[in-house]
């Protein structure tokens, strides 16, 4: 069993320009204070406030926006984290863990990493995802190695046919394609972090945002001892070369987790959970009566003193005799959010510090809040409720199905550029105006400059007469246009694809 010293997990080190020396507790402090710093300041971070939580373009400033709800989490994190180290205080682990003198980078860690969870989630969440990825799986060359591209008006990459035996290629293609079309938020977020935004962060701080394990590219079942943390993709095939070498600063083995990432996610789970509802009732989607009743009905058997009467009981009768200040509706969720905090923080804080062992190698291949626990069963309750009551309410599928179109007609209208030959793109990227391609041109102009700086530092770095130059262009060129669609908030999505379809 390893020896638990977080000091060699906590790496205040950067890929850039890292300090040399950080002897003393305050300078590594200062270190993460810097973190902090440039992840508030983040142009990724504002726009989160017109990316959706549920609702899409809403416009009623009290339901929670991807920023209002990550503030949210980043309170519960914080709350989780000195929850864990007051009661390793009190067993007198603190020193025994290598914390006693890393309390404050342990608590800025995790609620930085709260704050940025969601900065790589598209316009419309999970629709956006399902756009994206529906889109290339449509437009690119087949899986099959042995056979040959579609014809150029179904296929994009129809200039790539590959001679037959180049299996190092094929195996590259493979790989490459699969990537492209496993977009994920997670994903994006390391993305936007090291390639995009280039904010330095140090890789204990990076480390932290590494949700899922997996690549994207990975084909076949994960093993599974790591089941559940290769659920999802967690990186690109672009950030490859960077999370090896984040791995081997965190002392990370494959596939494994960040210690603190446990935290964090635990802190979404339960900040999102009672939210969700919060904003149905706001939006009239249901009352707080019909709420209680859906949570009564969906919880089952009811006994006195079950957490449910500890939790939802206790915040409904609460919120019936008082109601001279506030509305029966902010007083049941005041009481409901407490309540639930106050139950499920204590609760994960200790199956953290149950599992340390396998937490801190990064094999705990469960989330801290996933078990046969009644505080389990407690956020599957909220969880059910809201996918029955809400996500399937006929005004969200709406939104979220006009989401799905936005997003698949901006990749549409953006189609030129992924046309055109390899000899034709490095001319306009090199010149950005063509005469010739008067079209491409235009739609080039509008892509982020952060965006193409990225595509052109990525390209340079393979040879041109490499036999994979073509490949490898191809694949940042189709990054390029994802980076560029997944960063547009709600709003500005639907304004594009408005003033481009000449719907306005």
């Amino acid at each position: 069993m390893a020896t638990i010293d977080f000091r060699t997990k906590i790496n205040w080190r950067r890929r850039y320009r890292s300090p040399q020396n950080a002897a003393t507790e305050h300078e590594i402090l200062r270190i993460f204070e810097s973190d902090r710093g440039r992840i508030v300041n983040s142009p990724a971070i504002r726009r989160l406030q017109q990316k959706t939580q549920v609702f899409p373009l809403e416009r009623n400033a009290a339901v929670r926006t991807r920023l209002t709800h990550s503030m949210e989490v980043q309170q519960v994190g914080r709350y989780i984290a000195k929850e864990v180290l007051s009661r390793l205080k009190e067993r007198k682990l603190l020193e025994v863990y290598g914390l006693d003198e890393l309390t404050g980078p342990f608590e800025s860690i995790i609620e930085m990493a709260c704050l940025m969870h969601d900065i790589g989630n598209p316009p419309f969440g999970h629709f956006g995802e399902a756009a994206i990825n529906d889109w290339f799986r449509q437009r690119l060359w087949p899986t099959d190695a042995a056979s040959q591209p579609l014809s150029d008006d179904r296929c994009l990459v129809g200039t790539l046919r590959l001679r037959e035996g180049e299996d190092t290629l094929n195996e590259l293609r493979r790989r490459v394609r699969q990537d492209l079309c496993q977009f994920e938020g997670n994903a994006q977020g390391i993305r936007l972090v090291h390639t995009l935004m280039r904010m330095n962060l140090t890789w204990a701080q990076v480390g932290c945002i590494l949700k899922y394990t997996r690549p994207a590219w990975w084909r076949g079942k994960p093993p599974e001892s790591h089941s559940y943390l290769m659920k999802k993709p967690g990186y690109y095939f672009a950030e490859e070369a960077y999370i090896a070498r984040l791995r081997k600063e965190l002392d990370l083995a494959p596939y494994s987790r960040f210690p603190l990432t446990w935290i964090m996610e635990a802190a979404d789970d339960i900040s999102y959970c009672v939210a969700d509802l919060e904003d149905a009732v706001e939006k009239r989607i249901f009352s707080v009566e019909q709420l209680y009743q859906h949570l009564y009905d969906a919880w089952g058997t009811h006994e006195k003193g079950s957490l449910f009467s500890q939790v939802v009981e206790n915040a409904w009768d609460k919120s019936r005799s008082n109601t001279l200040s506030r509305s029966t509706e902010d007083q049941f969720f005041m009481y409901l959010r407490v309540n639930t905090l106050n139950k499920l923080v204590p609760y994960a804080a200790q199956r953290f510090i149950d599992n340390l062992p396998k937490i801190y190698t990064g094999d705990f291949n469960h989330a801290l809040l996933e078990d046969e626990s009644d505080y389990s069963q407690l956020l599957e309750l909220y969880k059910n409720v809201a996918i029955k009551q809400v996500f399937s309410h006929p005004d969200v599928e709406q939104l979220e199905l006009q989401g799905y179109r936005v997003i698949s007609g901006l990749l549409e209208i953006y189609q030129p550029l992924l046309k055109l030959s390899l000899a034709d793109f490095n001319e306009l990227v090199e010149k950005e105006r063509l005469r010739h391609l008067p079209i491409e041109s235009r739609l080039f102009q509008k892509l982020s400059t952060r965006h193409r700086l990225a595509y052109v530092e990525a390209v340079n770095k393979i040879p041109r007469d490499a036999t994979e130059y073509p490949l490898m262009e191809y694949y940042y060129r189709c990054r390029l246009i994802q980076d560029y669609i997944s960063g547009m908030t709600d709003l500005y999505a639907w304004d594009e694809y408005r003033r481009l379809m000449a719907v306005e």
